[in-house]
């Protein structure tokens, strides 16, 4: 039984003494530092990538060009009906008598025609003549005492106010209240007043 098991061939592993895998055949056949094929594409599709991202910068900045160069051009021709309206206005004010009235009644439709339409842009005028002063929204330009008002209420506007879609666009320039200097003691008592001097105990 012993010489039997001497007569079995020996059992070999792959590289040592048998042949080599056709797997690592090709591997030792290929010439080191070639690319394989998955790298060049890889190298294509970066390519195609890059070009593709300088065609979208170049896009946007012409996008962006034209945006800053026409983008009042919907606001523009709103307003080119008042300037039409205010030129007929002007023009027959200036052949007529007594037309002080109709270019005044003309300019003062032009001017509501005119709010009317930029509302629908986001314009809003700020309230601010008898309001409460808001630092957010008015400029104070000058304060002054006036009986019956109190400290901080606004008396009159300068300057109206605007505010587009929500957000300040410019604020009122504003007349507000300050508060009345005290009175001296005794001013506006009668003679009959306790602050008077030598009266009391």
């Amino acid at each position: 039984m012993k010489d039997k098991e001497k007569d079995l061939p020996e059992e070999t592993h792959p590289g040592e003494n048998g042949p080599v895998p056709e797997e690592e055949g090709r591997e030792a056949a290929a010439p080191p530092g070639e690319p394989s094929g998955e790298l060049e594409e890889t190298k294509r599709r970066l390519a195609y990538l890059a070009a593709e991202f300088d065609n979208y910068r170049k896009r946007t900045a012409r996008e962006r060009e034209a945006l800053v160069a026409f983008g009042n051009e919907r606001l523009l021709r709103a307003v080119l009906p008042f300037l039409d309206n205010l030129e007929r206005a002007m023009s027959q004010a200036a052949g007529a008598k007594g037309s002080v009235e109709r270019l005044l009644a003309g300019v003062r439709l032009t001017y509501e025609q005119f709010l009317s339409e930029l509302r629908k842009f986001g314009l809003e005028r700020i309230s601010s003549e008898g309001e409460r002063f808001d630092p957010s929204l008015h400029e104070a330009i000058a304060q002054m005492a006036q009986e019956g008002k109190p400290e901080g209420t606004i008396l009159s506007e300068a300057r109206r106010g605007y505010l587009l879609n929500g957000r300040l666009l410019r604020p009122s320039q504003v007349i507000v209240a300050q508060a009345e200097p005290p009175r001296a003691p005794g001013q506006g008592d009668g003679p009959d007043s306790d602050d008077l001097p030598g009266r009391g105990d």
